[in-house]
């Protein structure tokens, strides 16, 4: 079982195996949709459903403190799977409408997770992880993303340049509303635009070479709100701004 518990523990292991660790039934289930899973564990007497067992995976039975001591929850959930990573040619960076959200320095697994199932929800066509941040493919951002990072394309950039470069337009966010920022509700979100968010305890500074800012605005006693939560809040008036110009994920003309 050392190997298994190098992939809860070591990102580089992930990494070498280009593998990710989805617990529980519901995040099995939705590998398995996905065509990611290549084994599935569980814990002695607790025998997943039957469509769990059926595919070509390998399945393994492990007793109960075998299971336990392995996984990195307190009361770990009977099943667990060993699965591929999504590669990174689904990413296609699309037309001049597409949007994508940047996650620049964040630390927190559960930030993380929070992002990118705020970014898939909202239509985002891809989340951008730069370097400092917490491995996207960790179990607890896994666990947190409620599965969001099986489904929609995660790509590790060596620093924002990069995102420019694939000719998109850089919206820092910021908690401080100054002469240099937008306000959200009134900003112009259209076009190819790449979204960032920075650290939990720092933002992002005000140095970074973005071509916009935008804040949040609010009011009451606190200086900025959770990383995760701005991110949600940009991501649905993004979603909610396209949605008034009919512009689907792809950039494709949608539905009135």
């Amino acid at each position: 079982m050392g190997r298994l518990r190098r992939l809860f523990g070591d990102r580089r292991a992930r990494r070498e195996e280009g593998v990710f660790i989805a617990q529980g039934e519901v995040l099995v289930g939705e590998a398995v949709e996905a065509g990611l899973v290549r084994e599935i564990f569980f814990r002695e007497g607790q025998i997943p459903s039957g469509h769990l067992l059926a595919g070509s995976w390998v399945v393994h039975e492990l007793d109960g403190k075998t299971f336990d001591s392995v996984n990195d929850t307190v009361s770990p959930q009977g099943c667990l799977a060993v699965c591929s990573r999504p590669g990174e040619s689904r990413w296609d960076s699309g037309s001049n409408e597409v949007w994508v959200l940047v996650a620049h320095g964040i630390q927190d697994p559960g930030n993380l997770g929070t992002i990118l199932r705020s970014a898939e929800a909202a239509g985002a066509r891809a989340v951008v992880v730069t370097p400092g941040t917490v491995d996207p493919w960790s179990p607890k951002t896994v666990r947190a993303s409620a599965g969001a990072v099986m489904h929609l394309p995660v790509i590790e950039v060596a620093d924002l340049e990069d995102v420019v470069q694939l000719g998109f337009v850089l919206v820092g966010t910021t908690s401080h509303a100054n002469g240099r920022s937008e306000n959200i509700w009134e900003a112009d979100l259209s076009g190819r635009l790449a979204v960032v968010v920075g650290n939990e305890a720092r933002g992002l500074s005000g140095d970074e070479s973005v071509h916009r800012w935008i804040s949040i605005p609010h009011e009451g006693r606190a200086e900025s709100l959770n990383v995760g939560m701005a991110a949600s809040v940009v991501s649905m008036v993004v979603a909610r701004s396209r949605s008034v110009t009919g512009m689907s994920r792809d950039g494709t003309p949608g539905r009135d």
